[in-house]
């Protein structure tokens, strides 16, 4: 992740998304790829020239793997209306069903309120007008204190630094969970690519 004093806008590595939201992509992204992996494994000749090893038979489709993951309790249960904004019916930025997920997973109140700011951070940046500088400057700045908030105060030290970057990936993850949100995820970070930024001073927390 750069540095949050610093942060490069230019074009991501193949695999990761740009601004200040470099964060890989998560659950519900790997659970597709590996489905795919899966399913499009294939035998061929062994050695020899012997018969070829039949395919085996196809697993799970990415949809069911995570709906099993889903029910096993190993990710929440998501909404995946055709809304790119999902629902939010209390308006606080954040869509429901990441806020109920976050109420139950961070118990303390200072990693509670950075998580909802991350996700209210996140959210901002699939609703963004991509062609609007000042509000993409706006959303990118707010990721940005994010962030900050994330490492300066809620989760420091060593003890408690990789959990803070576990947040970042599950919530960036659960927040472009339907093929539209990432869509439009990947849009604002096309739009801010190539921008440059010197990360927050002062209070970062909400």
């Amino acid at each position: 992740m750069p540095d949050e004093h610093t942060i490069d806008r230019s074009p991501p590595a193949a695999g990761m998304s740009g601004a200040g939201w470099r964060w890989r992509q998560g659950l519900a992204l790997l659970a597709l790829v590996t489905g795919l992996a899966l399913a499009g494994c294939g035998g061929g000749k062994s050695a020899g020239g012997s018969a070829p090893t039949p395919p085996p038979a196809p697993g799970p489709t990415p949809q069911e793997r995570i709906s099993q993951l889903e029910a096993s309790g190993q990710l929440p249960q998501l909404e995946r209306l055709p809304l790119i904004g999902g629902v939010d019916a209390d308006n606080d930025g954040v869509r429901d069903d990441i806020a109920d997920h976050i109420r139950k997973t961070y118990t303390d109140p200072v990693q509670y309120r950075a998580a909802m700011q991350v996700a209210r951070a996140l959210q901002a940046t699939l609703l963004v007008d991509t062609h609007d500088h000042l509000a993409l400057r706006e959303v990118s700045d707010a990721g940005d204190r994010a962030i900050a908030c994330v490492r300066r105060v809620a989760f420091v030290g060593a003890a408690h630094r990789l959990e803070g970057s576990r947040l970042l990936q599950e919530l960036e993850s659960l927040t472009t969970n339907t093929k539209e949100r990432l869509q439009a995820y990947l849009a604002y970070n096309k739009a801010m690519s190539g921008s440059v930024s010197v990360g927050p001073e002062g209070s970062v927390c909400e």
